[in-house]
Order: C-alpha cells, then structure tokens, then sequence
C-alpha cells in the first residue's frame, strides 16, 4: 500500500516540545482519516477499528482515556518505508539554520507521525478542541519505520523560517503475510 502525505506548517528542531508533536499529529488526522475511508481500509475498518477484545485485529490503541487508530502495527505484522520530499526556506544544502537542523526537524516529524509514548506526552493540559477520537495516526511506533529518505529543497513563498512544507511518501510492507493483513 502506498500513498502520500502533505504536512505545512512549522517543523521544530532539537528541543521541540511535545505540545509541537502533537500539532503534527492533529494536522495529519483528517487525511489519515479518509485514507481509512477508501479501499483497501474501508473495507477492514469495521473489524480494525472495533474495540480491542483478546484476539482481535483490532488496532485501537488507549493512552489515558485517549483513543488512537494507527495504520501501521505490530498486530496487523506491517512496517513502513517513508520518503520525505521537504520544502524549507533555507537554501538547498543547508543543513544547519535558524530553522533547525534537519535531522532533528526530521526526528520531531517521525515523533508527530506516531502514538504518543504517554496519555499525554509532555503536554500540560488538554487543547480546547478535544482531540478526535479515535486520533488516526501513521504509526503505532516509529521503531516500524524500516528506511528513510529525505530531500531538501528551498521553499520559494514567504513563510517563517521554521514553516515548512513535507510531501510524506509512505510505503507500507509486511513482515508476514496473514488474513488481518492481506489486501493492504
């Protein structure tokens, strides 16, 4: 199964805080969210996203009272392959800016594409808009993310320094062919 991705916004280097994390996880959610709604994962959803009861595929995951519905699992035996195509106002080639460097600002993008370690990972208190339940995220841990490859280019719009915008290529694989996850 293979698709894509599109964050826009700030992308935090070394120290980002949890609070930016979680952002990256509510900017990701509707597109998550209707890529449940079309086929192949249409076609599971019911069982997938029932709650989880002994032996189930189900991939719902509580943290704290707060619900999660990652794609990418250990139970369904899926891992993924990511290529990030990230636009940045920093010219092409510089690794270290204003922005942050890229391999942290990449760290914090894998951390927003994932469930959160904690019920609430950092954050203080809870938004004003309640997060969605279930939250659709990428991964269940970004330990499933086998290979990475990113590249750079400058983005030629105003923007902040740390606004940037990552075109996320996903391809997701099996580790073992099964019944939960044989038509992803």
């Amino acid at each position: 199964m293979e698709f894509r991705l599109i964050y826009e916004g700030p992308l935090h280097g070394q120290g980002a805080k949890s609070s930016h994390k979680w952002d990256i996880r509510r900017a990701l959610h509707p597109q998550l969210e209707r890529l449940w709604q079309t086929r192949p994962l249409a076609d599971l959803a019911a069982s997938l996203l029932a709650p989880p009861q002994p032996d189930s595929s189900s991939v719902l995951v509580e943290k704290g009272g707060l619900l999660f519905a990652p794609l990418v699992t250990q139970r369904l035996d899926l891992y993924a392959e990511l290529s990030v195509l990230l636009f940045r106002q920093q010219p092409r080639g510089t690794l270290i800016t204003d922005g942050g460097d890229l391999d942290n600002r990449l760290k914090t993008l894998l951390d927003g594409l994932r469930v959160p370690h904690g019920s609430l990972e950092g954050r203080r208190e809870l938004p004003a808009t309640p997060d969605p339940r279930p939250l659709f995220c990428l991964l269940e841990d970004d330990a499933l993310v086998t290979k990475v490859s990113v590249e750079s280019e400058q983005l030629l719009r105003p923007a902040r320094p740390d606004e940037v915008v990552a075109i996320i290529s996903v391809h997701v694989k099996k580790t073992v062919l099964n019944h939960r996850n044989l038509t992803l």
